[in-house]
């Protein structure tokens, strides 16, 4: 047991997470089911006290899953008593719904703990933490967390629309997705009520010291849209510009895609490092909000979401692909808006990351349900944005966008897989797309490609293992200037004979880095997360006792795997990537007795803790972790690992004074002589 009696986490709330928003997917839209709960919560004494009357419209049987830390003080269908079952304290209790007449009610009351917020939760622990938590700053109650009786139907989720209505002390603030209704404060009590009309896949409860702003406006086609910041009294002169954003985001993606599904969208602040998207709502860290490039990258992707995500839902059994369109249409879309410059330094991050991946680590993108570490959000966020970047090169853009809005016309509220996505999109284009999308949903792995020199004015492309069918920018460089042309290759060896471009002088593979494939690791810069996907890595700390317990630490929190970790005499092996971690003065020793490379001049001296990273001549990435005291290792702990995609990086008091990334080269094949 845990701090005042509360169980502490199991295993169930994982296996549920899977359960509830991995499987979700397949059940069916025709489903009926309306949730109205009247609840109290009391962040301040860590409590829940609520009831529910649930309306079946249909007549199949159905199980109600309740966390076991709660207390059920009565359920009954009508006047028939349920009794709750369940196989034990750390398992969820279960009341089994038998089937019976449509339009019958289950009336439930439960009450019971709820768990304190964890110390220091980083990002990347909220991804897999479940459990509902009560704080006077910030309470977060998921519905994976079962803080309520969840439907299932065959291990599957029944979609439900609900009227939720939430009571709590005066000075905080509860809320759900869906419209809101007016706030009363009645006595020492503040009462609003929030009323979800769809099919929606769990009931999500937040609550905090809320401060609300407000703007009404319309959708596309003319309906009311209520647009909202709940938010800690820190972040309130920051209302209007997350409106203004929100605002200006929705108008983007109506255009690009159809009406707002919804009628409100709130932006709602967290004490925690929470990034969070659900229907009508996003749920982000205070210190993300206080970020001014959050409202253009984070808040775009969490606005899109409402089309992607939840409201076409993916069809998990065969691939989630929210994420990555997501990715493609906001983040990387944001990119394009700034320019091609840093177009091109997303598409590289993207193909670095991916060929960073060791071959026995990948996964094929259809295998991809959701993040849960460095490996599984390059696959299903970027490799898949990728995939939509190609596609939109291969069909133009009118196709691409036109194969969207009928998606979305078809499936909205709806389960839609990648078969779905390929036949809009083929339907748009007029042309078979099946090998494109075949190949990148199924296949492990990138092409992995070479130019070579042929007899006279003949270029070869050789493709190593099994060829894939690839759409191939090649720029020839002649004396009259730069030819670009789109290659389609299929073979293993694909003969171009370039005699009709003038007198080439050089050609370039793909040299805007638009096609997906793995780059040579000399094309390449070496940046940290490549340690990161690095499969058993060597760690070397070079720190005196005080500080070895951090570098641990921070070691465990930037890699995937499990490192091996060298003696401080042991010399590293020159072909595998390592990770070293330490006070200054001594890495610079240390370094030099093994004959790796010093300080690079961008970081020697600078800030009291600096990253930077190197390509040993075996291809193997080297990242040099050095701080000049105990306390600045301390403070990098937390930001550090926010910087993965960068080659440098120097801090001070913890904080990021500059930062970047080795220039790439663009390596070309001489054609004939000049």
């Amino acid at each position: 047991m845990s701090e005042r009696g509360i169980p502490r986490p199991h295993l169930w709330p994982l296996v549920l997470l899977v359960m509830l928003f991995v499987t979700t997917a397949a059940a069916s839209p025709s489903t009926r089911l309306h949730y109205q709960v009247h609840l109290r919560l009391d962040p301040l004494q860590r409590t829940l006290d609520a009831e529910a009357r649930i309306q079946i419209d249909d007549g199949e049987a159905l199980d109600l899953l309740l966390n076991p830390a709660m207390r059920i003080e009565s359920a009954a269908i009508g006047d028939d008593a349920l009794p709750p079952s369940s196989s034990g304290r750390a398992e969820p209790q279960r009341l089994h719904i038998p089937a019976g007449d449509p339009g019958r009610t289950v009336h439930l009351r439960w009450l019971g703990p709820l768990a304190a917020s964890p110390p220091d939760m980083r990002h990347e622990d909220t991804l897999a933490h479940r459990t509902p938590t009560a704080d006077p700053q910030g309470s977060f109650l998921p519905a994976s967390g079962l803080w309520y009786p969840v439907p299932v139907r065959a291990r599957e989720l029944a979609p439900h629309s609900y009227i939720v209505r939430i009571t709590t002390p005066n000075g905080q603030l509860g809320m759900t997705a869906g419209m809101p209704g007016d706030t009363l404060t009645e006595g020492d009590d503040t009462t609003i009520e929030y009323n979800f009309p769809y099919q929606g896949r769990g009931i999500d409860l937040i609550a905090g010291p809320y401060r609300i702003a407000d703007r009404n406006t319309t959708t596309q086609d003319g309906r009311p849209l209520l647009l909202r910041t709940l938010f800690h009294e820190e972040l309130m002169p920051l209302e209007t510009d997350y409106l203004e954003a929100v605002e200006r985001h929705l108008a983007r993606y109506e255009a690009l895609i159809g009406p707002y599904p919804y009628d409100s969208f709130t932006v709602v602040s967290s004490p925690t490092p929470t990034g969070f998207g659900m229907p009508t709502m996003t749920y982000l860290g205070i210190q993300v909000l206080r970020l001014p490039f959050i409202r253009d990258t984070s808040l775009a992707h969490e606005v899109l979401h409402n089309w992607w995500g939840n409201g076409v839902f993916p069809d998990y059994a065969s691939g989630n692909w929210s994420e990555g369109l997501t990715t493609f249409m906001a983040d990387y879309a944001h990119a394009e808006q700034q320019g091609e410059d840093r177009a091109l330094e997303m598409r590289l991050n993207w193909l670095r990351e991916l060929s960073g991946i060791p071959t026995v680590a990948d996964r094929p993108l259809a295998e991809f349900t959701a993040r849960h570490h460095g490996v599984s959000q390059a696959v299903g966020y970027n490799k898949a944005a990728m995939l939509f970047l190609m596609l939109r090169d291969m069909i133009g853009p009118e196709a691409f966008y036109a194969g969207l809005r009928s998606f979305w016309d078809k499936h909205r509220f709806d389960t839609a897989g990648w078969q779905d996505l390929r036949i809009a999109f083929e339907t748009s284009a007029g042309e078979r797309l099946d090998r494109f999308f075949d190949q990148w949903l199924t296949r492990r792995g990138l092409p992995e490609l070479r130019l070579e020199a042929g007899e006279g004015l003949t270029l070869k492309i050789v493709q190593a293992g099994e060829p894939w069918q690839l759409d191939l920018p090649l720029h020839i460089e002649t004396r009259a200037g730069r030819e670009a042309l789109i290659v389609r290759i299929e073979d293993s060896l694909t003969s171009l004979d370039l005699s009709g471009h003038g007198l080439p002088l050089e050609a370039r593979l793909d040299p805007d880095n638009r096609t997906m494939r793995r780059l040579d690791r000399f094309e390449a810069p070496p940046i940290l997360r490549e340690l990161q996907f690095a499969r058993a890595p060597q760690l070397a700390i070079v720190a005196p006792r005080a500080m070895r317990g951090d570098a641990e630490t921070l070691a465990t929190r930037l890699l995937d795997d499990r490192p091996r970790q060298l003696s401080a005499r042991r010399a590293p092996d020159p072909a595998q990537p390592l990770l070293v971690i330490g006070e200054q003065r001594e890495v610079t020793a240390w370094l030099a007795r093994h004959g790796l490379p010093a300080t690079p001049e961008e970081v020697a001296g600078k800030g009291d803790a600096r990253m930077w990273t190197h390509r040993l001549p075996t291809g193997a990435p080297l990242a040099v972790i050095a701080t000049d005291t105990p306390a600045a290792l301390a403070l990098a702990l937390r930001p550090l690992p926010h910087y993965r995609q960068q080659s440098w990086l120097i801090l001070e008091q913890g904080r990021a004074q500059s930062r970047g990334t080795w220039p790439a080269p663009v390596r070309g094949i001489k054609c004939a002589p000049a």
